[in-house]
């Protein structure tokens, strides 16, 4: 099996005929990034040149479409359906393993760690963190994705925020190895920013104002059937960008100019079988459509 993603137009015509028969496949995520990107032209930057989001996400789509369709699971309307997708996760991570081992973009998991926790073993709900004083990044390792997403989900919410929040655009920096399981994990990397603590903290007000500007709007999701009242949450209804968890820590304002900037959302497209549409159904949203498949196949060569 090669490592190497297949071309953007196999990976996008391989997902259109799946979803057209209601299995799942990543969703081509191009059009909307293409919107958000035209919005912010020239700034912000999706990694390396050799190593980017762009690359890992389809190497992992590669990958993961390659599940045979009798073993790729329906597109579902319910949550407890996406508990099917570590088949094709699975799938996703090897072909990206053995595409980040050509790279030579492997690292050892325990070096990692013991770095970690000579930095005092931060950690967040999906990340354990260290900053770098000679770089000023804060380094990120991937340890549990969230909200029954895929690794392949998560590359993409990154090629995400460097389009619509490029002044805190991550970088992918590798990969941990696991050398007896053989699990990866990506290791990202963000720019310190310095926060204003004279001023008081970014109010939900504000951040409606900030979104509004790119095209969003506010939306109450449900978590176990409350309000996320502090989990603030925006719907783009062009692209169907769903961006959530955009609390008074995840928006802040630089220490400089005061500015307001968004440093670590969770973002993702609310398409058909995905956490996003899900949650958007709960309180009654109907699902932004599917991008026009069959036309979008018809004019590939």
């Amino acid at each position: 099996m090669s490592a190497h993603p297949a071309s953007f137009e196999c990976l996008i015509r391989e997902a259109i005929h799946r979803r057209l028969s209601g299995r799942y496949a990543a969703h081509p995520i191009e059009a909307a990034l293409q919107h958000h990107r035209a919005l912010t032209e020239g700034a912000g930057a999706e990694g390396h040149a050799a190593d980017d989001f762009s690359q890992a996400e389809g190497v992992h789509r590669a990958g993961s479409q390659g599940v045979p369709l009798s073993e790729s699971p329906l597109l579902t309307d319910k949550l407890a359906g996406l508990s099917r997708l570590p088949t094709v996760d699975r799938a996703g991570r090897t072909r990206l393993r053995l595409w980040a081992e050509e790279q030579g973009l492997l690292r050892d998991e325990s070096a990692f760690l013991k770095e970690w926790e000579a930095h005092g073993s931060l950690h967040g709900a999906e990340h354990q963190v260290f900053y770098d004083t000679g770089t000023g990044r804060w380094f990120k390792r991937l340890y549990r994705c969230l909200h029954y997403t895929t690794l392949g989900d998560y590359l993409a919410r990154l090629r995400f925020h460097s389009a619509i929040f490029p002044e805190t655009a991550y970088r992918l920096e590798g990969f941990t190895l696991n050398p007896k399981n053989k699990e990866i994990a990506p290791i990202v990397s963000q720019p310190h920013v310095e926060v204003n603590e004279d001023l008081p903290p970014v109010s939900k007000e504000e951040t409606d104002s900030l979104m509004a500007m790119s095209g969003f709007a506010p939306v109450q999701l449900l978590h176990e059937g409350v309000q996320d009242d502090g989990y603030y949450a925006y719907l783009h209804p062009v692209s169907g960008v769903l961006v959530f968890d955009l609390h008074d820590e995840n928006v802040i304002r630089l220490q400089e100019t005061a500015h307001v900037v968004v440093i670590d959302p969770f973002i993702c497209l609310a398409r058909r079988g995905s956490w996003a549409a899900i949650k958007l159904a709960e309180i009654g949203l109907p699902t932004p459509p599917d991008d026009p498949l069959e036309m979008l196949l018809s004019s590939l060569p």
